[in-house]
């Protein structure tokens, strides 16, 4: 396999991995961290990454205006020291002087901001987050330091849309110039390590950024080698092959690690899964019968049979530590009697039958084979509609199913609540699969996000959520928790609720 360092890769055409021949020299003057990381690598270039174990490398690679606490998930100052808005749609940013772009790039300037947003809404670059710029009408510099951002409609949650994630990472118009074509390989950014190489079957490698703003991080060195299958990540840190584990997910390693004594690492409630609910279905077009079927359902005894450290039940489109939460809504506890009562409510008394969309390479999952047991006690007969994974993803973004599962991360609420509550984002062409459109949760979304107060914000998300979940468009199944296991040498490793890992925080010690 050709590999290339980050130094060569300008000079090869076509290259689909950073090389120099063989393994690289690692330093031997600084502390080097192995990190197990668990897919193909798929690029760095913040217009268009996705999944989450590309997009924890360009959290470290790039910096945003503002970025998240790692303990707590509140926005706070990175590239911005300070803003100001009265209004929610004209926003002042204040930068931080004397900031330096990786690779020798000179200081940033608000001019890189500029640029970096304008790409994003650029047609022609294609990004999938550009809608999260809709609303941007002007940009203007007033000096160096000093951004002026002008929205054509308030917009409360617009600091989140210019954080370290995606859209928000701020990149250096030179080096995207000089990346061309191969600009997903060639992230350059101002965060605390640069991509110093990469061989797409087995390895990355980060390096310290030195003149890094908040000063050097501890670690001069990330190597991640790529693992893919769980079991063999195990094996990997308890042999000493990886110091860290980059997200584990299966029960039985947990609980094996845990034993042993390592150091757990772990984020409680990141994301929350759902049933979609193609309301277009003649059962679910009756709220009856959602309903019927949450109550159907045991998900806190189902989670806790099978992966008590991983998940459990839940009952929100939102997270506890989102400051707009409520837990004051509707509650669907298990209760047969009551799920069949709806159902012979709605005109199904005998119950029906309906197909859930999987993906014959995960097949009949324990977790599906306890929904099917517990549905057929109320009648309900659930057959799984299982396709290859392309034809699962393009019929899911279509809406051609009767039901199917999504996972809601995010650390905006706005961002899951006008994704897949909003009509204009209905499938196919957005992630709303349940064609849910209900004029006055949509009201209550535009005044929410547009509510310079915090407490009548609140009190608008409040009611909004009350009413989305006395409709039940989404069934709301389990909350997600993230392990990234580790050596107890291993310290500051924080999962944010975006399951990222902030490196500058992280430590080896010799104790």
């Amino acid at each position: 396999m050709f590999k290339l360092n980050r130094r060569q890769f300008g000079s090869l055409l076509g290259a689909t991995a950073l090389v120099g021949a063989g393994q690289p020299v690692l330093a031997q003057d600084g502390k080097t961290l192995t990190i197990r990381f668990y897919d193909d690598p798929a690029g760095y270039d913040p217009a268009n990454i996705f999944r989450i174990e590309n997009e924890n490398l360009a959290f470290n690679i790039f910096s945003g205006l503002t970025t998240y606490d790692s303990q707590t998930g509140e926005i706070i100052p990175d590239l911005a020291t300070s803003w100001e808005t009265t209004d929610n749609k004209t926003w002042t940013f204040n930068l931080r002087k004397g900031v330096q772009w990786q690779e020798g790039y000179g200081e940033f300037t608000a001019e890189d901001v500029i640029y970096s947003y304008s790409r994003i809404l650029d047609p022609e670059t294609a990004s999938p987050y550009a809608g999260e710029f809709a609303g941007l009408v002007a940009m203007e510099a007033p000096d160096p330091y000093t951004l002026i951002i002008e929205l054509d409609s308030p917009n409360g949650s617009f600091l989140h849309s210019v954080a370290n994630y995606h859209q928000g990472q701020i990149v250096k118009k030179e080096a995207i110039e000089a990346a061309g074509d191969q600009v997903r390989w060639q992230p350059v950014g101002t965060g605390p390590y640069y991509m110093d190489f990469i061989d797409v079957n087995s390895q990355i490698i980060l390096k310290r950024h030195d003149d890094y703003y908040q000063g050097p991080a501890p670690i001069e060195t990330l190597v991640f080698n790529i693992i893919k299958d769980e079991a063999t990540a195990t094996i990997a840190l308890r042999n000493g092959e990886v110091d860290l584990v980059m997200r584990s997910n299966r029960e039985e390693n947990l609980q094996t690690l845990m034993a042993e004594g390592f150091k757990m690492n772990t984020v409680d409630n990141y994301a929350v899964a759902v049933k979609v609910f193609n309301t277009e279905f003649e059962p679910f077009a009756d709220a009856r019968v959602r309903k019927a079927i949450a109550h159907a359902i045991d998900y806190d005894t189902i989670t806790q049979a099978l992966s008590p450290s991983l998940q459990q039940g839940y009952h929100s489109l939102l997270m506890p530590w989102m400051p707009v939460y409520t837990p004051d809504v509707a509650r669907y506890p298990y209760d047969v009697e009551a799920a069949k009562a709806l159902l012979a409510q709605a005109g199904y008394p005998d119950g029906f039958s309906f197909k859930h969309l999987g993906t014959s390479a995960q097949g009949v999952t324990e977790l599906q084979q306890f929904e099917i047991d517990f549905l057929s006690k109320v009648g309900v007969a659930m057959e799984m509609d299982l396709v290859d994974t392309p034809t699962f993803n393009q019929r899911r973004n279509a809406g051609e199913f009767e039901m199917a599962t999504r996972l809601l991360p995010a650390i905006n609420p706005d961002m899951i609540l006008a994704n897949y509550l909003h009509p204009d984002n209905k499938v196919p062409g957005g992630l709303n699969g349940a064609r849910y459109d209900n004029p006055e949760v949509t009201d209550l979304m535009a005044a929410a996000k547009a509510e310079p107060d915090p407490e009548k914000a609140k009190a608008l998300y409040v009611q909004l959520q009350q009413i989305v979940m006395d409709d039940l468009p989404y069934l709301p199944t389990y909350a997600n928790n993230v392990f990234w296991p580790g050596k107890q040498s291993v310290i500051g490793v924080q999962p944010n609720y975006l399951a990222q890992v902030n490196f500058w925080e992280v430590d080896v010690t010799t104790s």
